[in-house]
């Protein structure tokens, strides 16, 4: 085969096509170009990667008729849609708009602005927001959307026609905020640029009409109509439609977790107008240029789950039957999904770029705005309101302060009005006349830019910086880490983390997030008996008693092997292994294995009722870096020259697949049993193929080069009379094995067992579960096609196989699955499987099967295990079949293909009405039991929520026995609670149920003092929360809600949770914050306050929809009760000192206007003032808004009651501080004017020691609030100071009188050297400090120690516990010191005293 893709290649002379535009001839015959030379840089890429390849543009004398056509349908179009103009046309019928698609697989295609496709969006994606041209007009455009920037700009203007600072020196605030969110926002951009970047230089396989085969080519050069080659684990770049696939039989499979988070695998299907090249018998090969068809389709819309279509055949083209002409939504691979369990697929590109699904639903995270910037806001205004009442204060004094002068106004000598009678006087300068009202107007207007800081411009940017650093470290807590899956915290969403500290209300899904979402098989129930109340799980016992059971030795050997195989597998996944019953496997291994068994046809519903993919061998890339093919599994080349390889003698289990394996010792039998005509009816029968010895390494029949070694080998061993001699070449195949089926065999005697192992992959958990208990009790999936289904039975080591007629897939409405199969053998009846909830499976019982002593029994037993596994917290599902008779299963596929190819809006409606019609008349199999365990720390975590008042309520979609009893365990609800139950149906009872309660509540609420809630929880059902929130009864629901401590809302239906959640914020008005983990909670956490997902079983969709992405529920408790709580604690401090800080600079300013006639002078240097705010007391904020603590984690865990023991940011909480910095900022004025009072300093100085008391006094007020000090805070205060005065030293230092730019009459110069060279600016300092903060800190003092909080209670109470704890440990550590001196005191007393005696005798 190698050597025939060669001999093409050569005979095609491969080589880039080169497009000149020189001349308008060469723009016709732009693919007919000159190939004199060949590149070989370019080998294996398409044309379009070449330099020389220019898209030729529309030539200037075209003909614009087309243009103008296509202008006019399109606005005609629009015109008739849209609701202003729509009455202009009547009752016109409007067309649906549709995308006309040609197959780009010509060799000498159309020019480019004249082909079909040319209207359509190239591939190439920009998710950027500027460019190099237009970044700095629309960055700007986007910051003067802020009233902030907007005032502050106003601020810059006014100031440039009034002149009360330096021209330049207003523009330093704005133009420095202005400039980090620039910085800020370029980054990010660049950030996406690279991404983008990446994306559009990947490359795929495109075709190549000019050279007949596929070349690479990167993803921003696709075109709509290329064909497109994906091969195994490979990113799909357009929305195609699929047309060919590497599976016999057109399916293929994808990962669809990058467009809506779901990482479990889709089936997708090749359109039908290509069966032709997936004939098992009669394989075909395929070229894209034999694809004759157009695809008219939908224009792009952003529903994922959503296509219509259909192909039309082109001029001379070959006719469509009508039914091979409708497209779904399951003929299409959308851009962003990965493909999966297929060697290679093939499609033509309908949507490219922008009109792709995945960038139509990219429309990033909704923003949320939390309610401490809603109160930041409000607080704005009112600093607004005090500045003009300010300017208006000062206005008028200017005015009344002036006309005290209006005798002698031009003899004053401090005034510089000019006469009219003087020589220099102009009329154009009005400035200079002496009118009071015009300068009291003049000097508001310069009032406003003298106290324009009393909005604190900075805090804006301040607040970005430290919500970005709150992110860090919530994220790198490592009390959130979860290792096994190697998962931090994600914060998407950083304007809403305060938000954390005032939730009320906690809104759960369960499955998945309270628990684990692995489900494992526990118990059943068989036509009305129970199994597995009493089992003894994982019991090498139960394995014996199964295997002696069995009809012989060998089969026994062989089903413990794979029982232990199945162990091993159990324990490397960490999975658990389902529970068994050793009386039902042992009824199932001697059941007749037919569907009239009830057993059998249970555990075959559990078997083959499912979407579970089958992966049982490697993909790898079919493809060369040419664009060849290297292994076709559609054939095999006549010219085909074979290899040697080695023989070998590996076990048959390690080099066959499933398949390979039934098919090996299938024809083993028939081999054995040619002649018995009765074993040839009854088992399929495997001819050998063709093959010659040199062939071994050639293509296996899927394709793939052949890796495992020994498949001849062996069968020479096993036949040596059979391969004796070499097979003759057969033309057309491709396997050494041609399956020869008789239509009458529907079972294979399997001596050899399967492989070991099979690995299932499904969309659902649950699905999972029961396919691995259905294998542990001995009916083995085992392999899934689209049409066929093949299950090994390990009892009688036989395999059988169904035909799958149709699957009906599950839906959120219908609440169950249903799959009809026929039976290859002996009666070849139609069957319909179906498993669902028993809410959708017990109406759908037949009426005969419900009359019935047996089917009445069944029914009922069958009840009574479903309430007690419930109460168990077990999910359950019922089994269910029908057997149809020929006529019946021919009637509905009529109806239901009808269905299908109905082209109108009712086509669901059909469909669905066709389903339900097929799922009637079900006999009850059975009632399966599934554990779904809960995860660690659950209980311990609803527990400390509700402590800390958070009411916590659980909405799923769960039985209420399951969901009750779960409620239990996780300690939503506690053994002392009284439970209310809303089961009624219709508004007037549930309205009568209401009132019962509240009545009942309120006579407890009149015996108890004791909070009345604390008693209460509440059960509420999907099906009446309707009849709950109609205006009759939604005030007594609101009433019952808000009386209740916890809520469980049972059967919710994702709508329903979305429901709730609008209605605690709206009617119970509490902050909401909302989990969940699945695609069913996406509008739930949207519509939440704070919205977190769980990255859990059911996908990442939830994650991609959320605020905050985690691991495990248990983590909501560090999340809220610690992070939270300080995040809150320290953005509400940190805003309003922001508002305290810039207050007292604007006080002190107006202060002085007293002793200068309100002129709006200011004493503080201009340079100074502006960049206080911004650089001087900018970082210890920062970091005191990211590092301090009220609390420690510790104490705040211990105790869950103190999560809103936070100094509340009120309403009264600003005017403290405005308070606060009006007694501040009348200190600092009065000390500084006492200070120089009588003395013959200037200006300069006397605002020099106003603006170093103000950054004294600022930053230990910062001092005071600190609770948590470091190294950081620490050193960021003592620096400030250290740089503040080193920058006064050093600006008045070279400050000359030249530099007038800071619009100063009088340069500032050496006055912070002549100022630091007293001792009264040092003594005033000291003085203004304990002036300023004494009021403050004697209220602390006193607050802390008569009356304090319940923090510092703990705190308190903590340092003494562990000073008593370590005094506790000291004492004993001397305890323990004396003990053990003890024994050497004693020696040394003893021999002391022999020393002491002996030195006496001496004496003596």
């Amino acid at each position: 085969m190698r050597k025939t893709h060669q001999r093409q290649q050569n005979h095609q002379n491969p080589v880039d096509l080169e497009a000149s535009t020189s001349s308008t001839a060469d723009q016709t015959t732009y693919t007919n170009s000159s190939r004199s030379t060949t590149d070989s840089t370019s080998k294996g890429h398409h044309r379009r990667t070449s330099s020389l390849w220019v898209p030729p543009s529309r030539p200037i004398f075209h003909s614009p008729s087309q243009v103008f056509r296509e202008k006019a349908e399109n606005g005609g179009r629009i015109l008739k849609s849209h609701p202003v103009t729509r009455w202009m046309f009547g009752n016109v019928p409007i067309l649906p708009k549709q995308r006309v698609i040609s197959p780009n697989n010509q060799k000498e295609p159309p020019l480019r602005y004249e082909h079909p496709n040319r209207k359509y969006c190239r591939n190439r994606i920009s998710t950027t927001k500027y460019s190099l041209l237009t970044f700095i007009p629309k960055n700007l455009f986007e910051q003067l959307h802020r009233v902030a920037n907007l005032y502050f700009i106003f601020i810059v203007i006014l100031n440039m026609i009034i002149g009360a600072f330096g021209k330049y020196i207003s523009v330093m605030p704005i133009a420095f905020v202005l400039g980090i969110t620039a910085i800020k926002d370029a980054f990010e951009d660049y950030r996406r640029y690279k991404s983008d970047r990446k994306i559009n230089h990947s490359t795929c396989r495109v075709w190549d009409a000019s050279q007949q085969r596929y070349r690479k080519l990167e993803w921003q050069h696709i075109l709509v109509g290329d064909f497109v080659h994906l091969s195994h684990d490979e990113i799909i770049p357009a929305d195609i439609l699929l047309l060919r696939s590497s599976d016999l039989n057109g399916v293929c499979y994808v990962e669809t977790s990058n467009l809506d988070g779901e990482s479990n695998l889709k089936q997708r299907q090749a359109i039908r107008a290509m069966g032709k090249y997936h004939n098992i018998n009669v394989p075909l090969e395929y070229s894209p240029s034999e694809f004759n068809y157009k695809v008219v389709c939908e224009e792009p819309t952003n529903d994922v789950y959503k296509f219509e279509g259909r192909l039309e055949a082109m001029e001379n083209g070959p006719p469509l039957p009508r039914e091979f002409t409708i497209l779904a939504k399951e003929n299409v691979l959308l851009r962003g999904c990965v493909v999966k369990n297929t060697d290679f697929v093939e499609g033509i590109v309908l949507y490219a770029g922008n009109d792709t699904k995945a960038m139509l639903n990219n429309n990033g995270p909704r923003y949320k705005r939390s309610s401490l910037e809603k109160l930041t806001n409000r607080d704005i205004l009112w600093s607004v309101a005090i500045l003009l009442i300010m300017c208006i204060i000062g206005a008028i004094f200017c005015g009344v302060w002036l006309r005290n002068y209006s005798n002698s106004p031009y003899d004053t000598p401090f005034l510089v009005y000019v006469s009219r009678n003087s020589t220099y006087y102009n009329n154009h300068d009005r400035q200079y006349q002496f009118d009071p009202s015009f300068e009291s107007f003049y000097g508001f207007w310069s009032y406003i830019i003298v106290l324009q800081v009393m909005i604190p411009i900075s805090l804006y940017v301040s607040i970005e910086f430290i919500k970005i650093g709150q992110v860090w470290f919530m994220s790198q807590d490592r009390n959130m880490y979860y290792d096994k899956v190697d998962k931090r915290l994600q914060c998407r969403a950083l304007n809403i983390t305060e938000e954390l500290g005032q939730i009320q209300y906690v809104m759960s899904d369960k499955t998945g997030t309270l628990t684990e979402n692995q489900m494992v098989f526990r118990r059943c129930s068989v036509k009305g008996k129970d199994y597995g109340e009493n089992i003894n799980r994982h019991s090498s016992v139960a394995m014996e008693l199964v295997a002696s059971n069995l009809k012989s030795d060998e089969f026994a050997s062989k089903s413990k092997l794979q029982l232990a195989a199945l162990a091993q597998a159990a324990a490397n996944t960490g999975r658990l292994r389902p529970s068994r019953d050793t009386n039902l496997e042992t009824q199932l291994a001697e059941s007749e294995k037919s569907i009239d068994d009830p057993i059998f046809a249970f555990f075959l519903v559990m078997s083959i009722c499912n979407t579970v993919v089958v992966n049982a061998k490697p993909h790898e890339d079919l493809m060369d870096e040419e664009g060849a093919i290297t292994n076709s599994r559609f054939g095999i080349e006549q010219d085909q020259e074979p290899t040697e390889s080695t023989e070998s003698t590996e076990p048959l289990e390690n080099v066959l697949e499933e398949e390979d394996l039934i098919n090996l010792d299938s024809a083993e039998n028939s081999a054995d049993t040619r002649s018995s005509p009765k074993n040839s009816e009854e088992f399929e029968e495997i001819e050998l193929a063709d093959i010659s010895p040199e062939s071994k390494n050639g293509n296996n029949y899927n394709g793939e080069k052949e890796t495992r070694k020994g498949l001849a080998s062996i069968l020479t061993q096993r036949h040596s009379s059979i391969l004796s001699n070499p097979f003759s070449k057969l033309k057309g195949l491709k396997s050494p094995f041609r399956r020869s089926v008789d239509k009458r065999a529907s079972q294979s005697d399997v001596s050899q067992p399967p492989p070991l192992h099979s690995f299932y992959d499904s969309e659902s958990p649950d699905e999972l579960a029961l396919v691995e208990a259905a294998r542990e009790y001995g009916i083995r999936l085992l392999k899934r096609r689209f049409d066929d289904v093949v299950v090994y039975l390990r009892h009688s080591q036989k395999s059988l196989k169904f035909k799958v007629l149709h699957t009906l897939p599950f839906d959120a409405d219908r609440k169950r699955m249903s799959v009809i199969i026929r039976e290859n053998s002996g009666k070849k009846r139609v069957i319909l499987l179906t498993k669902g909830a028993d809410a959708a499976i017990l109406p759908c019982l037949s009426a005969d099967f419900l009359t019935s002593p047996e089917g009445e029994e069944c029914v009922l037993k069958s009840q009574e295990h479903l309430t007690e596994y419930a109460k168990q917290g077990l999910r359950t599902l019922c089994l269910s079949m029908r057997i149809w008779t020929e006529d019946e299963y021919q009637e509905w596929r009529e109806k239901h293909e009808e269905a299908e190819l109905e082209t109108t809006k009712m086509r669901e409606d059909a469909i669905l009405e066709s389903v339900l019609r097929a799922e009637s008349d079900l006999e009850l199999l059975g009632v399966t039991a599934i554990e779904d365990r809960l995860q660690d720390g659950v209980p311990e975590c609803i527990n400390s929520l509700r402590e800390a008042g958070i009411r916590v309520w659980v909405l799923t979609g769960d039985k209420i026995e399951t969901a009750v009893n779960i409620a239990y365990s996780s300690k939503l609800f506690s053994p002392n609670m009284d439970l209310l139950n809303i089961g009624a149906n219709g508004i007037a009872p549930i309205g009568d149920l209401l009132n019962e309660h509240l009545e009942r509540i309120g006579r407890i609420r009149e015996i108890e003092d004791e909070a009345v809630e604390n008693h209460f929880g509440l059960v509420l059902n999907g099906a009446t929360m309707g009849y709950c929130i109609d205006p009759h009864n939604l005030e007594r629901f609101v009433q019952l809600l808000k009386s209740c401590r916890s809520v469980l809302c049972c059967r919710a239906t994702p709508l329903q949770k979305a429901q709730l959640v609008h209605l605690a914020k709206n009617q119970l008005h509490g902050k909401v914050l909302a989990i969940g983990d699945g695609a069913n909670d996406v509008s739930m956490i949207q519509g939440a306050d704070v919205g977190v997902g769980l990255s859990g079983q059911e996908g990442m969709q939830a994650v991609m929809s959320s605020d905050f992405a985690m691991a495990r529920f248990r983590f909501l408790t560090n999340l809220l009760l610690i992070h939270g709580h300080w995040n809150y604690y320290r953005l509400s401090q940190t805003i309003l000192y922001f508002f305290y800080k810039n207050a007292m600079l604007v006080f002190v300013v107006f202060w002085y206007q007293i002793f200068n006639g309100f002129s709006a002078q200011v004493p503080i240097d201009p340079v100074y003032l502006m960049i206080y705010n911004l650089v001087f007391t900018s970082v210890p904020p920062l970091l005191f808004g990211c590092l301090d603590q009220d609390s420690s984690g510790d104490i705040l865990l211990k105790n869950p009651e103190l999560y809103r023991e936070i100094g509340q940011y009120s309403w009264w909480s600003f005017w403290v501080n405005m308070v606060d910095a009006v007694w501040q900022s009348l200190a600092v004025f009065w000390v500084t004017y006492a200070t120089y009072h009588n003395s013959t300093s200037d200006m300069w100085t006397f605002g020099h020691l106003l603006v170093c008391q103000l950054m004294f006094v600022n930053t230990f007020h910062l001092g005071l609030l600190i609770q948590y000090w470091t190294l950081p805070m620490f050193f960021s205060m003592f620096l400030s100071i250290l740089a503040f005065l080193a920058i006064c030293l050093l600006y008045n230092g070279f400050v000359t009188p030249n530099w007038t730019w800071t619009g100063a009459k009088d340069v500032p110069s050496m006055i912070a050297l002549t100022s630091f060279s007293q001792f009264d600016f040092w003594l005033a300092l000291i003085v203004t400090i304990v002036i300023c903060l004494a009021p403050r800190m004697i209220v602390l003092v006193v607050k802390n120690t008569i009356w304090p909080n319940r923090i510092m209670s703990k705190r308190i109470r903590g340092d003494r516990e562990e000073e008593l704890k370590k005094k506790k440990e000291k004492d004993f550590t001397n305890c323990l010191v004396q003990c053990f001196s003890a024994p050497f005191r004693c020696v040394r007393f003893i021999f002391s005293s022999k020393t002491r005696k002996n030195q006496n005798i001496h004496v003596q």
